[in-house]
């Protein structure tokens, strides 16, 4: 079966800190993989190598076969543990940014989970609770039609 993520003697380091120590790890396309740990155990940072945003100190990483990079990023959709939206914007703002952004992102779905959660478009972010910013959030994420979806605590502040 063909990887979705393959991880070979990957080591991630920060100074003298070992965050991630020779880590090998083969995940097929259409898992569902949940990572459990302590606090400070490389769980986020493990992600962020996944998703392109960190590079490994030693290993290899492959997403879909492909190093990451800029090729990956229109196959993988990358949440992060915090709120990154602005507090300016409107939801119906941040739909067309994500519309102009990724050629993947489905507009209608995302208006559909909108309505179905029962959030105005309209409405500013800065007027949200931090469950409800989340759940825009995660919206987002999940309208992208991409192989690999990362999501790091997305649901942290969610009611």
């Amino acid at each position: 079966m063909e990887s979705v993520i393959n991880f070979v003697n990957l080591t991630k380091k920060y100074g003298s800190k070992t965050a991630l120590n020779s880590i090998n790890l083969d995940l097929p396309k259409g898992s569902i993989i949940g990572l459990l740990g302590p606090n400070a155990s490389g769980k986020t940072t493990l992600l962020k190598l996944a998703a392109g945003l960190l590079t490994p100190t030693s290993g290899e990483i492959k997403i879909c076969g492909l190093n990451p990079g800029y090729q990956t990023k229109e196959i993988v959709a990358y949440q992060p543990d915090k709120v990154y939206l602005n507090e300016w914007m409107k939801v119906s703002d941040l739909l067309a940014m994500m519309k102009d952004f990724y050629s993947n992102f489905n507009y209608d779905k995302a208006l559909e989970m909108l309505k179905n959660l029962k959030i105005n478009v309209n409405d500013k972010l800065k007027t949200m609770s931090k469950g409800t910013k989340e759940k825009v959030q995660l919206i987002l994420t999940m309208s992208r039609s991409v192989p690999l979806y990362i999501l790091d605590e997305p649901i942290g502040g969610v009611d």
